[in-house]
Order: structure tokens, then sequence, then C-alpha cells
């Protein structure tokens, strides 16, 4: 139990503090001796020990720190309950939480946190005697500018790449306007695209930078034991060569934020946390291909891209390089003079960005499989077991050839070739499918092994959750393959195009277990309705 002599009158409450950004800063500032409140979302138990892991891996010991006062676990939610009354001890705020998702969701992300929970957050905190507020926004928030970007609010609204920019900028404004009305002092930090730590390149994020690196990954592979193939691959991405990714460790990050928070002569101004001078397009694809061995590709100007004319090869790389497109083809410049003063009194700069650092960058992203965690499938969040080994059976062998039959899908692309569909976290599961002109002509049980084997054209290996993501029409293919949630052996560039057919045959007859179950009770209602009319006649 924290008694309040137990607490400092500085305390820092912290937004985010389990986010990539969010866990360095709030590592940084416990070193630093600040006392600090930490916001996590309900449950609360399991988000400590979440972030007990994460401040465990940059040698921060989380119990240690809240036996000793400094650090206060708060539950609440930006876009639920906030928490009530924590006494007179916190006199500012540094909200880092954010949604990252480029395009807007079906539960209304990006806008619904970074505007609308921004807005809660500010609600929460005029009911304090708040004195400060520091908000993490995104240097990406000027849209699409051929100017210098100033280290400023600004006022006038610019044209977005996406809903991301749109909600960073409005939360911009919304600070703005509520410190100048609550007459509180605003300071603003604009990171660019953060990347893993500068020593030990460790990341809890993978997006941007470490999709494109993902992508050639999935190319190479491609090509399986095809050296020549590998190395002449044609591929063209959409971008600039000169264009340059703003790249920047997020230790230093987390540095420069907690150096201006806990100290006022820094504050009351903006920061762009970018790089002085940040590698180009065509270093960071030199650096990439090297590591996976590729070559071959090239930079092609995005007006002078047919997408009628992609291979399915260069097809994936398009969609999966989609949402960070417009950065590789224009790259803001940004004024960095409040920022030349705070890296002098932090006593940090950038490092240069060379092949062998972005190299190692991907080396650890590969070591944690792209960030992707193997959970238990089957069991739901009760212990119970969902898996639903008893409807692979019914769907592959009932299901699936009943609806190929009425597919407009199938008959539209008709595509001849043997599929093995493996899943691999379910006893003895797999099933060969013969395909001829769109017409499913058997589906049998086969062998698991990962290989293809004579007669398969190539082998869908995934677990059971995902395979029921899919049959429901909500696993995009391009997704589920980058992030490795899905593996292919065999022919890639026939899978590749199948699983273009199959995702939009699973939203033609999104099938569940649950439908299923009610499926198969039609089925068998209707046969015996079937068999009571030959009967009677």
């Amino acid at each position: 139990m924290i008694s309040n002599a137990d607490i400092s009158l500085d305390r820092v409450f912290i937004t985010g503090a389990t986010g990539f950004i969010g866990h360095h800063v709030l590592a940084e500032l416990l070193s630093r001796g600040v006392y600090c409140a930490a916001l996590l979302r309900p449950d609360m138990r399991t988000n400590k020990n979440r972030l007990k892991t994460l401040l465990k891996a940059l040698g921060v010991d989380l119990d240690y720190h809240a036996r000793d006062g400094r650090l206060l676990l708060l539950e609440g939610d930006l876009n639920g309950v906030m928490p009530r009354a924590v006494g007179a001890d916190i006199q500012s705020v540094l909200h880092i939480a954010a949604c990252t998702d480029f395009e807007g969701k079906p539960n209304g992300d990006p806008m619904r946190t970074n505007v609308q929970g921004t807005r809660r957050l500010l609600d929460w905190a005029a009911q304090r005697d708040i004195k400060c507020i520091h908000l993490v926004s995104s240097a990406y928030r000027c849209g699409i500018v051929n100017t210098e970007v100033a280290e400023c609010v600004d006022i006038a609204r610019p044209i977005f790449n996406n809903d991301y920019e749109h909600s960073k900028w409005q939360a911009e404004r919304d600070v703005l306007g509520w410190s100048q009305t609550h007459d509180v002092i605003l300071t603003v930090y604009r990171p660019s695209i953060v990347v893993g730590h500068s020593m030990t390149s460790r990341t809890t994020s993978f997006g941007g930078f470490y999709v494109m690196a993902r992508a050639t990954q999935v190319l190479a592979q491609s090509f399986g034991d095809d050296v020549q193939g590998r190395r002449t691959t044609g591929v063209r991405v959409v971008g600039r060569a000169s264009a340059s990714q703003d790249l920047v460790p997020v230790d230093y990050v987390a540095s420069m934020i907690a150096t201006a928070t806990t100290d006022s002569r820094y504050h009351g101004r903006v920061y762009h946390l970018t790089h002085p001078k940040p590698p180009s397009n065509a270093t960071i694809k030199a650096a990439v291909d090297t590591y996976f061995d590729v070559d071959g590709s090239d930079f092609i100007d995005p007006d002078h891209m047919d997408d009628s004319e992609l291979t399915s090869t260069e097809r994936l790389f398009y969609d999966a390089s989609q949402p960070v497109c417009a950065y590789l083809t224009h790259t803001p410049v940004f004024n960095r003079d409040n920022t030349h003063v705070l890296e002098a009194q932090a006593g940090v700069c950038c490092p240069a960005y060379t092949p062998q650092r972005l190299q190692d960058l991907i080396r650890y992203a590969e070591s944690v499989r792209w960030g992707r965690k193997r959970k238990p499938a089957g069991i739901d969040q009760a212990g119970h077991l969902t898996c639903h080994d008893d409807k692979l059976p019914v769907y592959f062998e009932r299901y699936l050839p009943a609806r190929v039959a009425e597919s407009e899908v199938a008959r539209r692309t008709a595509m001849t070739v043997t599929v093995r569909f493996v899943i691999e976290d379910a006893p003895e599961c797999a099933w060969r499918c013969r395909f001829v002109s769109g017409r499913l002509v058997h589906s049998q049980r086969a062998t698991t092994h990962p290989e293809p084997g004579p007669v398969d054209d190539f082998v869908y290996i995934t677990s059971r959750q995902v395979f029921w993501e899919a049959t429901a029409g909500q696993a995009d293919p391009q997704r589920v393959f980058l992030e490795n949630r899905v593996r292919v052996t065999g022919d890639v560039e026939t899978a590749l195009k199948m699983a273009m057919v199959l995702y939009q045959f699973n939203r033609e007859f999104p099938c569940t277990p649950e439908s299923l179950d009610k499926w198969q009770t039609e089925e068998i209602s209707a046969g015996d309705a079937s068999l009571l009319r030959e009967v009677v006649a």
C-alpha cells in the first residue's frame, strides 16, 4: 500500500506504457528516479505482467519500483472508463498511447483511440490540477507537403496519405486548443519511423521498414532452391530510389522524450524526433536484398505502374507495401532546430543507418518470428476447447464440395490445381483437394508431411485458428502469409493465385464451425425430406 508520504509531488501520468515507445520511455524515466503513474487497460493483472516482462527486457524491475513508490499502476481505458481520483500528486501527463493502423477499422480506429481517446483523456485531466501535457504525435501528421515542416502545431489542414496521419493531426489540434483554454503548457514530440534499439536491435513493433523486409524474405523463399531465379526476380517495387526512409531507433526517441519531460526549460515546444540524414530507399533496398540474397528488382514510379500487368509475386509485394507506399515515393523534410538543442542536452544523436545496422534490424526480427507468438490453438478465454477438430472432416468432405459446385468464383477463375491443406496443430489433419477447371473433383484425407508429394502442386500449412478465420472470410491472404501465419511449400506463385481465389470463395460462402453445424442440420433435414418423398411415391 502506497501512502501519500511515499508519493512525489511531480509524478508523471503515462498512457501507452505497454506500447513500443511507451515501455522504453517508462524505463528511462524510472531509471532517472522519476515518479510515474502508468495507465493500464483492463484486465490489470494481465497487462501488469505484460509490462513487467517488457521492462525486464530493458533491465528495469517493475516490482522494485512499485514497492519503492516510484511506480503507481492505475487501471483505466482511453476508450472506456478512466481511473477515479488518484490524489493531487500528478502534475503532468505524458500521452503516448495510440493506434497505429493506417486505415479505418470497423471499431472506429485509429480515430477512436487517437482522437476520441485523447479527448477523453483531456476531460479527465481537466478535473485535476494538471500543469503540463506532453503529447507524443507523429512526424507524418504533416500529410503531403513540398516545403520544410516547421516545429509548430499547424492550423491549416493538409492532404493526408491515410487515416492515421489525419488522426494525429486532429489530436494535436485538440490538445493545443485544450491547453490554451486551461492554461496548460503543451510539449509535442513527433517521432518518424521508429525501429529497434540502436545497440540490440530489439523491437516489439514490426510495421513500416519491417513489412518491406518481410516481403523480401517471402520473395526469396518463393524461389526455393532456384538461385538463378532468386537473383533475377524482375520485381518492380513501387517507390523512388532517391527518396529516404526516416528511421530512428526507439532508445533515441525515449531518451529525448524523457529529457524534455523532466526539464521545464524544454517544455512548451515541438520536437521533430527524426533522423538528420535518413537512409535512402536505394540504400535500404540494397541492404535488404543482400541479406536475403535476392536481386533483379528495381523501383518504379507509381505513375508508371499498371496494376493489371502485375505478376502474382509483384501483387504480393504491391499489396504488402500499399499502406507504406506513400513513404517510398515522398519524404517530407523536417525542421529540427528545437531538436538539435534537446539533443545537445540529452547527449544523444541518431546513429547512421549503414547496411550492417539495417541488416541487424532484420536479423533480430527474424529471431523473434517478426513478432508472431504462437498462441495455444483451440482454447478460448474461459479455457474451453474450441478447436472443432470434428468439424474439419465435415468441411472438407461435405461442405466444400457442395459449395464449390455452387460457386460463381470457382466457375469464373477455373483453376486446375492439386493443393494439400495441413492443419499443423490438429492431430493427423490434412486433406488433398483436386480442382479441375474450377470443379472440385475430389477431397480426401492425406498425409501431414509439410513437403509436397508427387501429385501436389503446393501445400498450405496453418493452424486451426487461422484456418477458421480464413473460412469465415476474415483472413486476408497476403497479410497472413507475410505474418507467417500460413506457410507454403511447393509452387509458391500458383499458391498465391489460389490464395486469392479461396479468399474470394470464403467471402462468397463464409463458414464458421457454428454455421457449419446449422448447414449440416439443414442438409440432413433436406435429405430426410427427400427420402420421405421417395417412400411416399
